[in-house]
């Protein structure tokens, strides 16, 4: 009997906590299935961690070990400056990159790429070369509104009436705009991909026209106006870092709570910790565990800069959220979802980014309290109203509609779906 050939997926993924464990989650499943045959391009530090898994892994930009690291840890709150700088370093690999993929692409001859929302070259390659091509997205209203209220915009909540319908307008066509300008400044380099920023249905094809897996949760959504491709997969929490992690003793306290503004804001370390401090002496009896989101430091000596502080540079958050009470977080999808999984009440402190998105539809959804990151009395008045509330209805709710999500069954139907399409073509 002659042996099934192995379907060939290949993953592309910066190295990036948010955006790679993400996936990890997603093709978990398919790692040891005789079914299919996985490899992932992402940046050369993850290779030992990725070989661990037992992927096969192919390193982008092997000459420069800390290029995508350098990029997204900034000393400082990006503004207009930093993003151009970030933008510049990124648009410079472009060419340098799309070869690669293209080379590795008809190496491997994959029957399926999965490409990251922000892994553009890959997913432009993959479609250059006729091969299906799949969109991970955790951050799904980064797809660009057509009718609704954007994003990006520091947070816009959608409202009624026709100054805000303006209001919205204006928005997308600023962000059409520098979108236009952008493509324009990076000509030269996109050449290479024969890059368009819009097909003929007007929608960004920096995004797969086949599938696009959202990995988030319909619930918190307020858009109607997606894709007609875009399937709500459900989060992909990673749960490959969950180990047996040293608590300090917390049970003298009436509550405790997970403070962390995730492994990238390095600007924001020190802040944050100034803040809790702050809060610490206000709120004796809770104590605030902190994260400083630094893998590299994990199982370091916990840090106590008072009895009610305990700052670690790294904890699972599988390993602390089922023994703390809420969580104080800067709403990112990782910290976001987790939160909703574990069915925990949040303070949300948007830093940067997508982060104010979040926040507006934590708010919307009724699972957490925004506050200002510049306003100490903000933060302190959403916790004491955190900690004064007793239900949170909506958030057991929404807790629950996470359980019935199950993305890697999704993507396997996806899978199945492209290759006979392509078949039938």
């Amino acid at each position: 009997m002659e042996e099934q050939r192995k379907i060939k997926i290949d993953v592309v993924v910066p190295p990036y906590s948010g955006h790679l464990f993400p996936i990890l989650e997603l093709i978990k499943p398919l790692i040891n299935d005789e079914k299919y045959d996985l490899c992932v391009y992402s940046g050369v530090k993850r290779q030992e961690f990725l070989e661990k898994l037992g992927l096969k892994h192919v390193p982008v930009l092997p000459d420069k070990p800390t290029f995508f690291e350098d990029i997204a840890n900034t000393p400082e709150k990006t503004n207009a400056f930093i993003y151009w700088k970030q933008f510049k370093r990124n648009i410079s690999q472009v060419p340098e990159i799309a070869r690669e993929f293209e080379e590795g692409f008809k190496k491997r001859n994959p029957d399926v790429v999965i490409a990251d929302f922000i892994a553009i070259p890959a997913g432009l390659i993959a479609k250059k070369m006729d091969i299906p091509w799949i969109t991970s997205i955790p951050t799904p209203f980064a797809i660009e509104s057509k009718t609704t209220t954007p994003s990006y915009m520091g947070g816009w909540y959608p409202r009624e009436g026709f100054l805000y319908k303006l209001r919205d307008s204006f928005g997308r066509f600023v962000i059409r705009s520098f979108k236009r300008i952008v493509c324009v400044l990076a000509s030269k380099q996109l050449k290479v991909l024969d890059f368009k920023l819009y097909n003929e249905n007007k929608e960004e094809n920096l995004y797969s026209p086949q599938s696009i897996l959202a990995l988030g949760m319909k619930e918190l959504e307020f858009r109607d106006d997606y894709p007609k491709q875009v399937i709500w997969a459900g989060p992909c929490l990673s749960e490959f870092d969950v180990k047996d992690y040293t608590l300090e003793d917390i049970s003298k306290f009436k509550k405790s709570i997970l403070v962390t503004n995730g492994t990238h804001l390095l600007w924001g370390k020190n802040n944050l910790v100034r803040i809790v401090e702050e809060l610490s002496s206000k709120f004796p009896d809770v104590c605030f565990i902190v994260s400083l989101g630094n893998i590299n430091g994990k199982g370091k000596p916990v840090i106590k800069s008072r009895d009610n502080v305990h700052i670690y540079e790294y904890i699972d958050y599988g390993a602390v959220l089922p023994v703390v009470d809420y969580v104080i977080h800067h709403g990112g999808a990782g910290i976001l979802y987790n939160a909703i999984k574990y069915n925990k009440p949040s303070v949300i402190i948007p830093h940067d980014y997508d982060q104010f998105d979040f926040a507006v539809r934590g708010k919307i959804a009724d699972i957490g309290i925004p506050a200002k990151l510049k306003d100490i009395n903000s933060i302190e008045n959403a916790l004491r109203e955190l900690l004064n509330r007793k239900e949170w209805n909506n958030l057991k709710k929404v807790s629950e509609k996470y359980r019935e999500y199950n993305p890697s069954e999704v993507l396997k139907n996806e899978i199945d779906r492209l290759m006979k399409e392509k078949v039938n073509r």
